[in-house]
């Protein structure tokens, strides 16, 4: 376990070197790419105290204080400390003065073409304040770019107090313009059915980190979730018909053993007008499912009935990017019963 993370520590250090040159091999990550000021820390002293309670740890949210960096103005610092230990969270640590962060590790790196410019680069999600929310680790995670010799930040918390438990990363074409975007799923909350996700893409747009879908939005009203179309029907017979408004894709499902006096009278006629709910994305996945090299984006929802316990099944959707009302549409819809 040394050995390899000393392996990984030197193959990041050489990502890290210093910033400017641009990438020949766009599958080699080039030491020029990315530079930034990782300082060394003491990981045991100087990180957050984590409680194990079940009580959510004080929050310490770092606010980007740029959003992007030239290459000339990061300093490499050779000075860097691993220690010998079995947690990946303790045994390096990473700071970016220059943006306002400090304490980070890296959660993931993917590589993609962001701009004109044809040359493949790195893109970085950072994770700091690592603390415990009913038993389950979560942090704060940062987005970074690299792109036309600079280095763009995105802060990726939101709404009100989100941080993550996880982040994964994804870089594919999804529009067609053949410039990648960024594909961001991230577990956010460990209540209801399958637990609650924030699902995001991002793209490069004039130097900036441009968001331009959010499945979920959190504002004073509450959650809003994407919708994907799917309703519901009790029909005679203690039947439930499952249809999706967009794509004309209906079922009926057989719910006879489910809270009878609820939905049907003695009769098994339907009594009330009551429609299924869909939870936010569990899955988020980008898969070019008509096969014309643009990626689509396969998403899986959770469908209750009656209450958040009550799980039915799961619900299935593909996203298309539209060109012309350049928005994200829903062009295959399945449901899926338990």
């Amino acid at each position: 376990m040394k050995y390899a993370k000393a392996f990984v520590f030197v193959l990041l250090f050489l990502i890290l070197s210093a910033c400017g040159t641009k990438i020949d091999d766009e599958h080699s990550i080039s030491s020029n790419e990315f530079a930034e000021s990782a300082e060394s820390t003491e990981s045991a002293e100087n990180t957050e105290s984590v409680s194990t309670n079940k009580e959510e740890t004080e929050r310490t949210h770092q606010p980007l204080t740029s959003n992007v960096i030239s290459g000339s103005d990061l300093i490499t610092n050779d000075t860097n400390d691993t220690n010998d230990t079995n947690d990946t969270n303790d045994w390096m640590k990473i700071n970016i003065p220059a943006v306002g962060l400090k304490n980070l590790t890296i959660g993931n790196i993917a590589k993609g073409r962001f701009t004109n410019s044809n040359k493949a680069t790195s893109v970085y999600i950072f994770c700091d304040n690592m603390r415990y929310y009913y038993n389950n680790i979560y942090h704060d995670s940062y987005l970074a770019v690299v792109a036309d010799s600079k280095i763009l930040f995105k802060d990726l918390a939101y709404g009100i107090d989100c941080g993550s438990f996880e982040d994964d990363l994804y870089v594919v074409d999804v529009d067609g313009d053949e410039i990648d975007e960024i594909i961001v799923q991230q577990p956010i909350g460990a209540t209801g059915g399958a637990g609650q996700y924030s699902s995001r893409i991002f793209k490069v747009v004039d130097g900036n980190i441009c968001e331009i879908f959010n499945s979920t939005i959190v504002d004073q009203s509450g959650w809003k979730i994407f919708d994907t179309g799917f309703t519901s029907e009790f029909l005679n017979g203690r039947k439930l018909q499952i249809t999706n408004t967009i794509t004309g894709y209906s079922t009926i499902i057989d719910i006879s053993n489910r809270y009878n006096d609820e939905f049907f009278d003695e009769n098994g006629k339907g009594i009330i007008d009551y429609s299924i709910m869909c939870d936010s994305f569990f899955e988020f996945k980008p898969e070019d499912v008509d096969g014309d090299g643009v990626f689509e984006i396969v998403c899986m929802q959770y469908v209750s009935l009656y209450s958040h316990a009550d799980g039915i099944g799961n619900v299935k959707s593909v996203l298309k990017f539209n060109k012309q009302t350049q928005k994200f549409e829903v062009v295959q819809a399945e449901f899926i019963q338990y």
